[in-house]
């Protein structure tokens, strides 16, 4: 039985709400063909948004969809898109297969099949191909395609190339994306200043996306499909949407947990009972996480949780026992690893589970 709040897994297409306007604006966007870059914090929605509006489309485009999170090299980077590209398309794997052959110079591809799930998936073969050859075949074939089909190509955490940086990637995908025709490419991405940078003025990629911050869910949405399930008033959807900072992850595993209790009422307690549950299912790993950290490392995560901005006050500094350069230095170790954000001057944690254990210690 499916809980009508999917938390860890992506929503069934009766189970999706609140996203109307998004889809609209992404409907207009590949409808001429242009370009958008999406971000927000991470566990905001931005792949739940993409592969509905895919599932939506797939019968007008070709949707090609790939998560680089993951890469660490040039090389990564083109086996994904490569891979991605392979497996998009509604063909049997046979015609798959020739359609393939027929389109990449380079890359081979053969069946393989996935141990877990046995599903069957189509894998190009690179081992000795390099990082230009693999590039080049999969830009040439997606403008091959292009002829005959209208096609989206998302990618999401795109921000990660920029951590590659024996190669500039976005200088040669620049060249491809200006002579496209019939393609759109979505960019999503969850570390604003990395992912904004990529698209600033000088950089290669400037003017090539139309930027779009995906919001919160409204409340009134969220509390108009919770009302379907559960007996809830909307002040405490209000109290939900607080306590989770709008985080739609962190909304949807709480209203789970109301659901598992759904005979009941839904109060501040149940509420905050779920929450301690959400907690407590994340303590052990976030203490070895944070066992990993230096002491003034764990004082600057302790400050950012509680105060945001205006870290470095006087006040703060004096009540810790911290020197402002102390301070900065062991934030920018905590932006590098990715456990604090930075918006304008306003620094925070982005799991907002996280940001709630660290106000707790």
């Amino acid at each position: 039985m499916n809980s009508p709040f999917p938390y860890e897994r992506l929503p069934l297409k009766e189970e999706f709400f609140g996203r109307t306007q998004e889809l609209e604006k992404l409907s207009t966007i590949v409808k001429y063909s242009n370009n958008m870059l999406i971000h927000s914090k991470r566990r905001m929605g931005k792949s739940s948004l993409i592969k509905t509006f895919f599932e939506q489309n797939k019968d007008d485009y070709l949707c090609i969809y790939v998560d680089i999170f993951d890469i660490t090299s040039k090389e990564d980077f083109a086996q994904l898109l490569l891979k991605a590209l392979a497996n998009a398309g509604k063909f049997d794997l046979k015609t798959a297969i020739k359609n393939l052959t027929s389109l990449f110079k380079r890359v081979r591809v053969e069946p393989t099949i996935d141990p877990n799930s046995l599903e069957y998936s189509i894998k190009p073969i690179v081992a000795t191909l390099s990082f230009e050859e693999m590039f080049e075949d999969f830009f040439n074939s997606l403008n091959e395609l292009s002829k005959t089909n209208k096609i989206i190509l998302a990618i999401d955490e795109f921000q990660q190339i920029a951590n590659i940086t024996d190669v500039k990637l976005d200088a040669m995908m620049r060249k491809y994306i200006q002579e496209k025709q019939n393609i759109s490419y979505i960019f999503l991405g969850s570390k604003r200043h990395m992912l904004t940078s990529l698209f600033e003025y000088k950089a290669p990629l400037y003017e090539l996306a139309t930027h779009y911050e995906l919001q919160p869910l409204k409340v009134d949405d969220i509390y108009n499909y919770a009302k379907r399930f559960l007996d809830l008033d909307t002040d405490m959807v209000d109290y939900i949407y607080e306590k989770s900072d709008g985080e739609t992850k962190m909304v949807q595993n709480i209203l789970h947990l109301l659901y598992i209790n759904r005979e009941k009422k839904v109060s501040k307690e149940l509420i905050d009972e779920a929450i301690n549950e959400i907690l407590g299912s994340k303590d052990s790993s976030y203490k070895l996480l944070f066992d990993t950290l230096g002491n003034n490392q764990k004082i600057a995560l302790k400050i950012v949780g509680i105060y945001k901005s205006g870290v470095f006050a006087s006040s703060i500094l004096t009540q810790y026992n911290i020197k402002k350069q102390t301070l900065q230095s062991s934030i920018d170790t905590l932006l590098k690893k990715e456990l604090v954000d930075k918006e304008d001057d306003r620094y925070f944690i982005p799991d907002r589970t996280f940001e709630l254990w660290v106000d707790g210690l």
